[in-house]
């Protein structure tokens, strides 16, 4: 005669749940109730007691957030802007703010797929952020100033060996940030170079992040958060690119019929 493992025959004869039967179902039972609990407790009002520490915890797994259509999607709009700075009748002038990331995101003319030359100024963007953010804020303050000081002959760079001496010589974050800043400059000067078609003496900088609403705000004409910008000061501009590398540039601007938007710049500039 065989019998069901979930239970046991007592002294008696008759059977009877097992310990192991009775556990499961007090387990089952416990569980039931906390998920009723915490059901109950997620649709009172805010301000009802354990509310909102319950949501913090549930919210990762079972609340509606933009992650739905996307695993790893962009919680913030990055843009990338920049002005410059150069000599006209020896007085240094200075342009109005260039958007490089709405200049590589403009839509194409006759072509539906853009270049994915619209990825540099993103990639850039967060990069830089990411080398910036694990700064200390006392380093912080100090890379959002200017790096240029007076030489002997006018104005010039801060040398590199200068700023990691004054930044923290044995700072790891320090010479990466420092890395990124001077790849940003170069990459910016070549952008103004080719689009004010002056020589650059000087860029600047800042960059912008517009997040959107949270997903149960989605429908809400007003904002929710409001955007953040961070400038960082002017760098002398060392770039002596050879015209091929320019020509690349304006080739660039010209394809996203972005002349109009530098002509501007330089006539709303000082």
């Amino acid at each position: 005669m065989t019998k069901d493992i979930s239970t046991t025959i007592n002294a008696e004869g008759t059977e009877r749940p097992s310990l192991s039967a009775r556990f499961s179902t007090v387990v089952a039972m416990a569980l039931s109730l906390l998920i009723m609990v915490g059901t109950v407790l997620m649709v009172l009002p805010q301000g009802t007691p354990m509310k909102k520490e319950l949501q913090s915890v549930a919210a990762p797994y079972f609340a509606q957030n933009w992650r739905v259509f996307a695993p790893n999607i962009m919680k913030a709009n990055f843009s990338l802007e920049m002005r410059a700075q150069w000599f006209e009748d020896e007085k240094l002038v200075k342009s109005d703010w260039v958007s490089i990331t709405d200049l590589e995101t403009k839509n194409v003319h006759g072509n539906v797929v853009p270049s994915r030359i619209q990825k540099n100024s993103w990639n850039l963007s967060q990069a830089f952020r990411k080398r910036y953010n694990a700064l200390n804020d006392e380093q912080k303050a100090r890379v959002k100033d200017t790096f240029i000081q007076k030489g002997e002959s006018g104005f010039e760079a801060i040398p590199s060996e200068e700023l990691i001496a004054e930044l923290g010589k044995k700072d790891a974050n320090v010479i990466r940030f420092l890395r990124m800043d001077y790849m940003t400059m170069r990459y910016l000067s070549l952008y103004a170079r080719a689009g004010f078609e002056k020589d650059i003496e000087r860029v600047q900088w800042r960059i912008m992040l517009d997040r959107p609403n949270d997903f149960t705000h989605r429908f809400d004409d007003e904002k929710q958060f409001e955007p953040s910008v961070v400038t960082f000061g002017w760098r002398q501009s060392n770039v002596r690119a050879p015209k091929n590398v320019v020509d690349e540039y304006r080739a660039v601007i010209e394809r996203m019929g972005a002349e109009k938007m530098f002509r501007e710049a330089a006539a709303n500039g000082q």
